[in-house]
């Protein structure tokens, strides 16, 4: 019997550098809790679900197969800021182009910065 919910976590654990005593200290499970997700012998709560998504950088539609994309990126930094504009606000206020790249260029620089970091922490 395959477990997606399993088989996906152990994945995304093992691509992102984690072992399974580091994954459950990140989401405040202990390590058997993560091999029995893995193996599909255990089902984690909405809340722990919720956790490790965040902590392996993906969404719970990915880690329960709703959807194949791994990532889903809130702003595309190719994206056409013009083709954006009419569908954000904030705070009731329509943002324009400006203001869109400037939020995208600083969403960039900090998944850039956070790349580096997690980079830096695996060769370490």
């Amino acid at each position: 019997m395959t477990h997606p919910f399993g088989n996906r976590l152990k994945l995304l654990r093992k691509k992102r550098g984690f072992t399974m005593e580091k994954l459950g200290a990140a989401v405040g499970v202990a390590k058997t809790t993560i091999s029995g997700y893995e193996n599909g012998n255990r089902e984690p709560p909405l809340a722990v679900i919720t956790k490790l998504a965040h902590a392996l950088r993906t969404t719970a539609d990915y880690l329960l197969g709703i959807t194949d994309a791994e990532e889903q990126p809130f702003l595309s930094p190719t994206a056409d800021a013009s083709a954006e504009a009419p569908f954000f606000h904030w705070n009731g206020a329509e943002l324009d182009e400006q203001e869109l790249r400037t939020i995208r260029d600083f969403i960039a620089s900090i998944v850039a910065k956070n790349k580096r970091r997690t980079s830096e922490e695996r060769s370490s």
